[in-house]
């Protein structure tokens, strides 16, 4: 097969995906169609491995979008698609699985699990609620080591990468046109309606029911585009990236612009060693930053603003968390995120080492079951929180970790997030192919923006950042390790 055909082969499968969601439709079930979307990611895993990889990932970042077009709610494809593509890819490409070998990265992922099991058991957590958090704890963890096990060449590489960035063009594509004329584009294209105002700007959401989705992917693939500028000076490729984060600021999100800016500070540190050229790469990119900056800042500077006085202003209350009986009136005032990182903290002190269990604090499992530890710690009437409306709940990641696996599973999840991004780090360092050098900067600098994003959101966790962001990560790692370095796949022996 040629370019070509591994570029029309995955949009076909997605294309598939979308047909036998809409063909399960008269069954009214959202998990007799995300099965009929994992039956085709299955069969695109069995045809080859990294066909059934590009298709799992398209289709859960468009699964709340296939919601909106088909009235058919995919929640579930993530959660049956990565078994069927695991099972797939271990039945009928075993030569081509190798699971890595345990080490420090491991355990200190098995500290966060046994951690949360005990801490589950001491609470007595019922294991209807435990165990399902668990598993959406460690979804896409999973997904990375299924990805990290396959062995993948150049070619699979730009197979995924030129799917996944045509795509994604696409939809940043129409979120421009939305951006220009509202009204037409969303009637042309029955996009999803989010009239949001951050600013001096009305929000873009494009195919999505989100915004914060639509500036994360093209913040997302504005890094590759300053990869492949840092290793091979492609001119073209920096406007490409500035109008991305043009794009992302146009999402009215204050994260996607921070991470890119962190995210190209930790590129410069990576390969500034690289001599005076790649030190006038990285000017160049530095200005492409400041220019991006010097554009949001007056759309959505009063908007930061407002953000840093109102966060500001909740400080006298703060400590009321941290009483013995924390009035729930006088908390009521919290932002959400504030609320959340704080009640954690009292937890984490409250119940050393090991928080009250998983599926309590900060989680999906404790909003749909709602936990006491709300209401133990007053956080019971803050919007966003309180029982009636806890849509915010899941709007952090390091709280829940703390809340719910208590020091030693923060500890442990640091120590797995560190190791890994000390394994980028290496990888991104190595010498290979111009494609392999891309993915492992972009890799790394995503992994920056990730940990940036993380402070606000549950990225580690929820579809389809999550598996978006692993699949990266695994890619990265699993190419580096199969290339060893030179541009040629690695020796067996």
């Amino acid at each position: 097969m040629n370019r070509t055909s591994d570029l029309l082969i995955p949009l076909g499968l997605i294309g598939a995906c979308f047909l036998s969601i809409a063909a399960s439709i008269p069954f009214d079930g959202e998990v007799v169609s995300s099965g009929a979307a994992a039956i085709v990611i299955g069969t695109a895993a069995a045809w080859r491995p990294h066909f059934g990889v590009a298709t799992l990932l398209l289709v859960s970042l468009l699964a709340e979008s296939a919601g909106h077009w088909f009235g058919a709610q995919l929640r579930f494809v993530d959660e049956l698609g990565i078994p069927v593509l695991a099972v797939a890819i271990v039945l009928l490409h075993r030569s081509r699985f190798q699971p890595p070998r345990s080490g420090l990265r491991e355990g200190a992922l098995g500290v966060v699990v046994i951690a949360g099991i005990l801490s589950s058991m001491i609470h007595g957590v019922p294991g209807s609620i435990w165990l399902p958090a668990l598993a959406l704890l460690l979804k896409a963890f999973a997904f990375f080591y299924v990805v990290l096990a396959l062995r993948v060449d150049e070619r699979d590489l730009g197979s995924i990468m030129r799917t996944f960035l045509l795509v994604g063009l696409v939809i940043v594509g129409i979120g421009l046109a939305q951006f220009v004329a509202p009204d037409a584009t969303a009637s042309a294209l029955n996009l999803p309606m989010v009239e949001q105002q951050r600013g001096d700007i009305e929000v873009v959401n494009s195919v999505f029911t989100h915004p914060a989705l639509y500036g994360w992917l093209a913040a997302f693939l504005s890094l590759f585009f300053y990869a492949r500028f840092a290793v091979t000076r492609s001119r073209w490729t920096i406007p490409a990236a500035v109008l991305l984060n043009l794009s992302s600021v146009l999402s009215g999100r204050r994260t996607p612009v921070v991470g890119v800016l962190v995210a190209l500070l930790v590129g410069v540190l990576r390969q500034v060693r690289g001599g005076v050229a790649s030190v006038r790469a990285w000017l160049a990119v530095a200005v492409a930053g400041a220019v991006v900056l010097a554009v949001s800042m007056p759309l959505l500077g009063d908007f930061y603003r407002s953000t840093l006085i109102e966060y500001g202003e909740q400080t006298d209350v703060m400590a009321e968390v941290f009483t013995d009986d924390p009035d729930s009136l006088v908390l009521s005032t919290l932002q959400p995120r504030t609320a959340l990182y704080l009640g954690s903290v009292a937890i984490g002190r409250d119940e050393f080492p090991l928080g009250v269990g998983l599926g309590r604090f900060g989680s999906h499992m404790s909003r749909e079951a709602y936990s006491p530890a709300y209401e133990q710690y007053g956080l019971e009437r803050i919007w966003g929180l309180a029982p009636h409306v806890p849509i915010a709940v899941t709007d952090t990641f390091w709280p829940m970790v703390l809340g719910e696996t208590g020091v030693v599973g923060t500890l442990g999840m640091i120590g797995f997030l560190g190791i890994l991004a000390r394994d980028l780090w290496q990888a991104s360092g190595r010498t290979a192919s111009r494609g392999v050098r891309t993915l492992t900067l972009a890799a790394l600098m995503v992994f920056t923006e990730t940990a940036v994003r993380s402070l606000t959101s549950s990225v580690y966790l929820a579809p389809p950042i999550a598996l978006i962001t692993f699949a990266t990560f695994g890619l990265a790692l699993a190419v580096d390790r199969d290339v060893g370095g030179t541009g040629q796949p690695a020796n067996d022996g």
